[in-house]
């Protein structure tokens, strides 16, 4: 038995994550975005669970402008690979971990004064340190509020040992109420930004649309867009009706585990304590270990979850912390070491991303996070 085949016998569960799919949603974005404006990724919570540095390195190949990440220390393994294009964290630590940030080659945010003169103590009138700039446009979470903006932005051009790379801001929505507040920000931004243009404050990049309003269709005169959820196939919306996110396709693409025990019941008998499945009838069963601790989760009330076993549908009747117990009535042929996929296509039977996230109770973005790190890890499609 060869190493690999060793190490799939010792863990044999898995998540797959296909590249074709985010190079896909990637050439959409741009399609729809236009050659005017350049795309910063999203890359937060291990790029949503897919992988933070193979995706980083498959985007900086695609050739992606930049960037944006809420995790220093993943900002410095992509820094470790060897990417070289420019990444901004989020307004993520004290003012004090700014000139360390800088000295790995990290792009800090800063939302006041002390984190100004942070990064400017990291820089000098030779080498001034590279910051972005985030502005509160109207969401009211984080970021020098839009009205004091202006003069701020006055302050900071007076320190020769700065340099504001970029500015930024944050307007999302869900459904069509939020869409028509972020309309009204999105042309105060605008505004905002004409001014500095006047001023001659203005800095090289300037961002605020996102996965929102590139579905939604909102466009704004801002050289940039931070694309997240799009990029993996992630609508924004609870409401389809505003944006149309089907030609969006999910980049993970298999869940799925291998049984390692088949058994057969006689009537009377069960497959949990206290008789909780009432078996009248003879029932086969199998068992995978995968659960709660590799990111599965109970399922939710009203939901009936399935798994697909030799190209059958199966009724998953339990998930317990490490293992999941599958109803193979029906499928006679089963054995020790057989797929069983919680998501993909095997045959002509296809379970998609929506119906593990109804047995989870999340949605399909939480629900791929909710196994981030927790599965061995595939990646097809990729050069």
């Amino acid at each position: 038995m060869t190493e690999n085949e060793i190490s799939s016998a010792l863990d044999p569960n898995w998540v797959t994550f296909d590249l074709k799919r985010l190079d896909g949603n990637l050439s959409l974005l741009r399609h729809r975005i236009g050659p005017k404006q350049e795309i910063l990724a999203s890359l937060k919570g291990n790029a949503y669970g897919h992988g933070v540095l193979q995706v980083a390195a498959f985007l900086e190949r695609a050739g992606i402008f930049g960037f944006m990440l809420g995790s220093i220390d993943e900002a410095r393994d992509m820094r470790r690979q060897g990417i070289t294009a420019p990444i901004v964290a989020f307004a993520v630590g004290l003012p004090e971990a700014i000139p360390e940030m800088i000295e790995d080659g990290i792009v800090p945010t800063i939302v006041d004064m002390a984190g100004a003169h942070a990064a400017a103590s990291a820089g000098s009138s030779n080498v001034p340190a590279r910051v972005y700039l985030k502005v509160d446009a109207g969401f009211g979470r984080l970021g020098v509020p839009i009205d004091d903006a202006h003069a701020f932005l006055a302050d900071l051009a007076q320190m020769s040992s700065l340099d504001v790379a970029g500015l930024y801001t944050h307007l999302p929505f869900a459904d069509a109420a939020e869409m028509e507040w972020s309309r009204c920000k999105f042309a105060s931004f605008g505004w905002f930004l004409d001014r500095l243009a006047d001023a001659h404050l203005l800095p090289p990049v300037t961002q605020a649309g996102a996965s929102s309003s590139v579905l939604a269709g909102i466009k704004d005169q801002s050289g940039a867009v931070c694309i997240g959820r799009l990029l993996f196939g992630f609508s924004p919306f609870t409401d389809s009706a505003i944006g149309d996110a089907d030609a969006f396709e999910p980049v993970i693409s298999e869940v799925g585990s291998r049984l390692v025990q088949v058994t057969s019941h006689a009537p009377g008998q069960d497959m949990a304590i206290a008789n909780v499945f009432g078996a009248a009838t003879p029932k086969r069963i199998g068992v995978a270990p995968i659960g709660v601790a590799n990111g599965l989760h109970r399922p939710a009330p009203g939901s009936r979850p399935t798994g697909l076993v030799r190209g059958r549908r199966v009724p998953i009747l339990a998930v317990s912390l490490e293992h999941l117990t599958v109803d193979l009535d029906g499928v006679d042929d089963a054995e020790v070491g057989d797929r069983v996929l919680l998501l993909g296509a095997d045959g002509e039977e296809c379970i998609d991303l929506g119906h593990l996230a109804g047995w989870f109770g999340l949605s399909d973005m939480d629900t791929v996070q909710a196994l981030s790190g927790r599965l061995s890890t595939n990646y097809i499609g990729g050069d």
